[in-house]
């Protein structure tokens, strides 16, 4: 595909096609990718720590892993025959959700940004749960306690509200904080409640406050996104260029090996792996099997006691670094060399040494 016919909606189509296992719980937020000269970019947000970027929603798991995304480019909102027109903010979350199973329990949660009394209901009616933050303005007839009158009763304090919404109970919490935070839910109010702890300036020492049962609930299943997004931020690939179509590359694919990494845990959390690799190291690997497999890997049956023992030989301490198991086994014909240091031998339970090494 020519860069000139390259088109965001046509990049997220793309993408989107990747199915992986489900989750039970998905948070639907924004990340960006940023650039600090605003006059080249896209978008703006005086909200947003970083200003200026190109905007992209995203459906998340609890473990962080990307199901979906769609890059803001102001003409993605388009509703389906089928589907209501719930207003922009709203519609990107009827989009995001197409994929996901009905009338079986799935939960979505999302911020102020795109919660609204009509979302809650179009995701009921679908059998869908949701819970996400909501502005009072967006409360028709509100009726709730406003935040000046909730901030005189001490921290803890949480009101809700139930209404009929279109023949859908709809609730809505108000909590006191450090601040006074609203939610509206479908299926989440104040009941059961736990205990949060908080530090009180006044008495110089920590104290536990009772916590609505909706605001437990978002705060365990909303990160999801901000977690793909500090994955990606800690080991992001820097760039100069300034043009759209190469910064979102870069960033999608920034965001596929993040997501195979999060694969590779849930792949390998029950395995008799010693030590799980890092993003980094994750990282690492790949970079040396795509730069040192020149055919296509032929790998061969070996015991996977013999890898383990050969990972953990490797962590013992200063050694000499053994190369990849897919570039160890790639049957490309790495020939003997001869060295002047004399090195010990990594294969498991052998003390000896060697001056031979291998060509990688």
């Amino acid at each position: 595909m020519s860069a000139r016919g390259l088109t965001p909606s046509k990049i997220a189509r793309f993408f989107n096609s990747l199915e992986s296992e489900d989750e039970f719980e998905f948070s639907a937020n924004e990340e960006s990718d940023f650039e600090p000269d605003k006059e080249e970019l896209d978008g703006t947000d005086e909200d947003k720590p970083h200003k200026w970027g190109y905007r992209i929603y995203v459906l998340s798991g609890q473990s962080g892993f990307c199901y979906k995304f769609e890059i803001d480019s102001g003409n993605e909102n388009k509703v389906l025959p089928n589907e209501p027109d719930l207003g922009a903010a709203s519609n990107c979350v009827v989009r995001m959700v197409r994929e996901v199973p009905r009338h079986q329990n799935f939960r979505i949660y999302f911020d102020n940004f795109f919660n609204s009394l009509p979302i809650l209901k179009y995701l009921a009616d679908e059998g869908i749960l949701a819970l996400g933050t909501i502005r009072r303005k967006r409360i028709p007839n509100n009726k709730t306690i406003d935040n000046i009158n909730l901030k005189k009763h001490p921290s803890g304090t949480s009101v809700e509200y139930v209404a009929d919404f279109d023949g859908v109970d709809i609730s809505v919490t108000s909590w006191l904080d450090n601040k006074v935070v609203s939610l509206a839910s479908n299926y989440a109010g104040i009941l059961l409640e736990d205990k949060a702890r908080r530090f009180n300036k006044a008495k110089k020492e920590y104290v536990e406050i009772d916590r609505p049962f909706a605001v437990a609930q978002y705060n365990s299943y909303m990160g999801g996104v901000d977690l793909i997004d500090s994955i990606i931020g800690r080991y992001k690939t820097l760039l100069r260029s300034r043009r759209w179509q190469v910064r979102i590359f870069y960033h999608l694919l920034d965001l596929t090996v993040s997501n195979a990494w999060l694969l590779y845990k849930r792949v390998h959390v029950n395995a008799s792996i010693t030590k799980l690799l890092g993003s980094s190291e994750f990282r690492i690997n790949i970079a040396e099997v795509l730069t040192k497999i020149d055919t296509k890997s032929i790998i061969g049956k070996r015991s996977s006691m013999l890898e383990n023992e050969l990972q953990q030989r490797k962590q013992r301490g200063p050694t000499q670094r053994v190369p990849n198991r897919m570039v160890r086994q790639d049957d490309f014909g790495h020939w003997p060399l001869w060295g002047e240091k004399r090195i010990r031998c990594k294969y498991p339970k052998c003390t000896g040494f060697s001056s031979n090494g291998w060509e990688m």
